[in-house]
């Protein structure tokens, strides 16, 4: 099966939060900065480059787009739709199905939570310790000391500054 292709220029828009979504694409040349839009401000949630897909969670579940994505150089992108993934994933092991399930449920579920979880300076503490372990826990241990070095003394600033704001505000 030869999937479309797609050359999009630097500064366009690829999709939009909010539209409806039923293709992912696949970066085969240039980079992408993946970005919602909060309050009236864009805030990037991801830069990717050659060899990273976005807008995957479409080819699983019906809904809107929970985010842009522009391009910030020129890119080819191969198109994935929906009905393309899913008579691949048709011809794969019953095994790997059901785990592709299972694990796209999961991730659905933790974003929502996290994308909730946001209404307290608790909630928003312990959101950030739980983005600030995933990364540690994700990175090569000759680079978890600058990590630690680096990051975590500002962390615990924002976690004594959070707490004070709460005890003040109380």
């Amino acid at each position: 099966m030869i999937l479309e292709r797609q050359y999009i220029p630097k500064g366009a828009i690829i999709m939009r939060q909010g539209d409806e979504g039923t293709t992912a694409y696949l970066i085969q040349s240039g980079a992408v900065s993946v970005f919602t839009e909060q309050s009236g401000e864009r805030v990037e949630l991801a830069r990717l480059e050659t060899g990273q897909i976005f807008g995957d969670t479409a080819l699983i579940f019906d809904g809107r787009r929970t985010a842009s994505v522009l391009a910030v150089e020129d890119c080819n992108l191969i198109i994935i739709t929906r009905q393309a993934f899913q008579e691949k994933l048709k011809k794969s092991d019953p095994t790997v199905r059901a785990l592709l399930t299972m694990l796209s449920n999961r991730m659905m579920t933790n974003n929502n939570t996290m994308l909730q979880n946001k209404s307290t300076v608790d909630d928003l503490s312990q959101t950030a310790q739980m983005i600030y372990q995933n990364y540690a826990d994700s990175l090569p241990a000759d680079k978890l000391e600058d990590l630690q070095d680096m990051v975590l003394p500002a962390l615990q600033n924002f976690f004594s500054a959070l707490d004070e704001f709460q005890k003040k505000h109380s």
